[in-house]
């Protein structure tokens, strides 16, 4: 993972955690096997350059990609967590020092299921853009 896509990881998840209520836990990568439900993990890709908005310098923005995974006991539950995590993302911009952060934009979702391993855990995913230079 390169250093800006670390700081802004960071900051996306320290935006995430201040702004859902306190009982939702907010993990990246992985929850651990005793995490109450609801939950949140955070999957980021490693970051690279945008392909699209490159000077003619070939400076560019930074685009970290990354997927939601809400957890619940119920499909209420899972989309409940979900969509708290949305709204934060969708109506703030992280802080990350010396860095422009761009609004994160929500390029797709799946509709809420049940695990395939479990039959008491309903998931609700979806995938993101941020960019920033």
């Amino acid at each position: 993972m390169t250093l800006p896509s670390l700081a802004l990881v960071n900051g996306l998840l320290a935006m995430v955690r201040s702004g859902v209520p306190i009982t939702l836990a907010i993990y990246w990568a992985q929850a651990p096997p005793d995490a109450a439900m609801p939950y949140v993990v955070f999957y980021p890709d490693a970051g690279i350059k945008s392909s699209f908005e490159r000077d003619v310098l070939n400076n560019a923005p930074t685009d970290l990609r990354y997927q939601l995974t809400a957890v619940g006991g119920s499909p209420d539950q899972a989309a409940w967590a979900h969509d708290k995590v949305a709204g934060v993302l969708l109506t703030g911009v992280p802080t990350v020092a010396g860095r422009r952060v761009w609004p994160a934009i929500q390029e797709a979702s799946q509709p809420v299921r049940r695990d395939d391993t479990s039959v008491a855990t309903w998931l609700a995913t979806s995938q993101w853009l941020s960019r920033s230079d």
